[in-house]
């Protein structure tokens, strides 16, 4: 589990142009501090510095990364996915909504 929290606090941080020294600054602890609860098993209030200083959520942390996630117009209407199951029910949506309107 903690390979799933480092993974997502490096993806974040690199979202969000920040590096994980800065993210330490915020949390008001030592870089090295951080790198150690990332790379052990962090500490319930550590974990909701690392998210609150995110602006995410403490579940969001704990997700397994899934390697598709985005935006996509569906006529003229923007919808945000972020894993492959939510871009499949997007899709599914669409095409059935285009069988009706075909009928």
């Amino acid at each position: 589990m903690g390979k799933i929290i480092a993974d997502n606090v490096r993806r974040l941080c690199k979202e969000q142009g920040k590096q994980m020294k800065d993210l330490a600054g915020e949390m008001g602890v030592d870089p090295a501090s951080l790198t150690r609860a990332l790379s052990g098993n962090a500490r319930l209030d550590t974990i909701q510095k690392i998210a609150s200083a995110l602006n995410v959520s403490i579940k969001s942390l704990f997700e397994p990364l899934d390697d598709i996630e985005g935006f996509i117009r569906i006529r003229g209407n923007v919808y945000q996915f972020n894993n492959k199951a939510e871009l499949d029910r997007l899709l599914s949506n669409h095409e059935s909504n285009n069988k009706s309107v075909a009928k």
